[in-house]
């Protein structure tokens, strides 16, 4: 495994991914995303004339949902995916990693759902996925952005990063997708037979 490229190695996530139950998939994914929420949650910048949830209240509703509590899903992934655009088109590097975490959290809440929830005002008719389209199945979508998400960077294509490293640093990308490989690999959850 230490040889397989960033793509082959999302492969293999997927695989593992496979194995799991829905249910456990999920919490698997959780998991790996849960490090990153503590920075969207310190976001209380007001972003629309009049938001549903706040940015913390979003954050502790996608945190009561994982745990199995009911919340509005939809205002939470509304929130979230303003935050995401918002901060993505800001130049500063550590807001565009919120961003990027914000999306993640989205994505992960659009599972949970199995539907597609509300968006913000901006994004209304636009399809436009919350996730890099370049892995091979949703679950592995979240998990590429968060391997950047997690190792400080902004999300850049691997093809990309390996063409023009001067723009992502792909090894350490790839360190932290090997580390939530291992995550992923030693997931106590159920697993379909």
């Amino acid at each position: 495994m230490t040889d397989a490229t960033y793509e082959e190695l999302l492969g293999l996530i997927d695989e593992l991914a496979e194995r799991l139950t829905p249910r456990a998939r999920l919490a698997c994914l959780y998991g790996l995303l849960a490090p990153l929420l503590d920075r969207v949650e310190r976001e209380d910048e007001e972003l629309s004339h009049d938001p549903v949830l706040s940015t913390p209240d979003a954050v502790r509703d996608l945190r009561k949902a994982a745990a199995g509590e009911p919340v509005d899903l939809d205002a939470a992934h509304e929130q979230l995916t303003d935050v995401g655009l918002c901060y993505s088109e800001d130049q500063d590097p550590e807001r565009h990693l919120v961003a990027q975490s914000a999306y993640a959290a989205a994505a992960w809440l659009r599972l949970l759902a199995g539907r597609k929830l509300r968006t913000t005002a901006y994004r209304e008719g636009d399809d436009e996925d919350l996730v890099p389209p370049f892995a091979p199945s949703a679950f592995t979508r979240i998990v590429d952005l968060l391997a950047w998400a997690r190792s400080h960077q902004v999300y850049v294509h691997w093809e990309d990063a390996l063409a023009h490293p001067e723009d992502g640093d792909l090894p350490v990308a790839m360190r932290e997708l090997r580390a939530m490989h291992a995550e992923i690999s030693g997931f106590g959850g159920a697993r379909s037979s």
